[in-house]
């Protein structure tokens, strides 16, 4: 039986190319794509392309959050639980490597890992997330809203706003629109609850801004921390805990992956999956006002069709592999991608094109 192939110290991702040559945004694109679609030949071959490219590990981790939000959700509510775990446990082999792609992508750990949680991805029922408002629909209710709550007509005092809003630090704007997000969460009110928290995240990015107490995680600038955001993020924690949503490793395994990924989020993914945790919290407090709550939290994806799954995964980057050597060889040089191809070198001037040069300059001509 012949070895399986693995990838040569040669090939590398730039900037703007994965492994293969592909455009980065063109794999993130098709990875979704093929998870929305269930297609798993393809989902599996774009994610491990992202596993055998220069940082795109860290691009990876934070796509199949924000796809699990887009394509599966309350469907799969303890999905994040899992990828919390592996994703430690893959950025703690990609340490122990010395951050060496190569090695990395080599390990036979880390193949299975991703690949496992990208086949529940796949196989999971779908559950697309709802349609979000636009910040251009915030802004076109922004009138009405104001003077529903300068007539009295907002939400009363909510329990989780009262707790974690901090006088003196918080603005009083930020206790208001905590208010009203939660009371419309509580009632069930989705479109409401959505406008809320599309509202606080474009509120987020304007100049005045209410001011907020620090939240964010320590890794993050200080600025991000005491992002308004985290005020919302904050709240929904506390009400899946008051709530007793899920197991407490698989409701803090949502907001861990929150954190530990905002960076690479993007805004469009921070926005999605806080609107994905959210539309989980207002589903499971119905159920559990009409006592239709499930007996178990647990994947509905059975380990022996995520076995057979990933069963030929070793197939997949042996096919990288070719691909990449391939690239290498039917296409041009891209600089940073091969060590054959330099940045191009800076004409050099003799003495005699100086002084040509200076001649035209000065207006003489021979």
């Amino acid at each position: 039986m012949a070895s399986v192939p693995t990838l040569s110290e040669e090939p590398h991702a730039t900037s703007k190319h994965t492994l293969c040559g592909y455009a980065w945004g063109d794999v993130s694109a098709a990875l979704l794509r093929a998870i929305a679609n269930a297609d798993m030949a393809r989902a599996q071959r774009w994610a491990a392309e992202l596993v055998c490219s220069e940082l795109g590990l860290g691009r990876l981790e934070a796509l199949l959050f924000h796809a699990w939000a887009l394509h599966a959700g309350s469907n799969l509510p303890n999905w994040c639980h899992l990828w919390n775990t592996s994703s430690n446990q893959l950025r703690n082999i990609f340490t122990k490597t010395g951050s060496d792609t190569k090695a990395t992508r080599n390990n036979p750990i880390i193949r299975q890992l991703v690949a496992e949680a990208v086949a529940y991805l796949v196989l999971v029922t779908k559950k697309p997330l709802a349609k979000l408002p636009t910040a251009a629909d915030c802004f076109k209710e922004a009138e009405a809203m104001r003077s529903r709550l300068r007539a009295g007509g907002g939400a009363g005092d909510q329990t989780a706003t009262r707790r974690i809003w901090a006088a003196g630090i918080d603005g009083a704007d930020l206790r208001t629109v905590g208010n009203e997000m939660e009371a419309a969460l509580r009632a069930n009110h989705v479109g409401r609850m959505l406008f809320w928290i599309i509202w606080i995240i474009t509120l987020d990015q304007q100049t005045d801004a209410p001011p907020a107490k620090e939240r964010g995680p320590p890794h993050l600038p200080i600025k991000q921390r005491k992002s308004i955001i985290w005020f919302l993020i904050t709240l929904l924690k506390d009400i899946s805990n008051e709530t007793m949503y899920l197991a407490v490793d698989e409701r803090n395994g949502m907001f861990a992956c929150l954190e530990t990924m905002w960076s690479k989020l993007g805004n469009k993914g921070r926005r999605d999956c806080i609107a994905a945790i959210a539309l989980q919290l207002q589903e499971h407090v119905q159920k559990k006002r009409s006592l239709s709550l499930g007996t178990s939290s647990s994947i509905a994806v059975p380990y022996s069709a995520i076995k057979a799954a990933t069963s030929t995964i070793d197939t997949i980057y042996s096919g990288i592999a070719i691909e990449a050597q391939r690239f290498l060889l039917e296409t041009p040089k891209i600089v940073g991608l091969t060590k054959e191809a330099q940045e191009p070198k800076k004409v050099k001037m003799n003495v005699v094109d100086k002084l040509h040069l200076v001649s035209e300059l000065a207006g003489f001509r021979y």
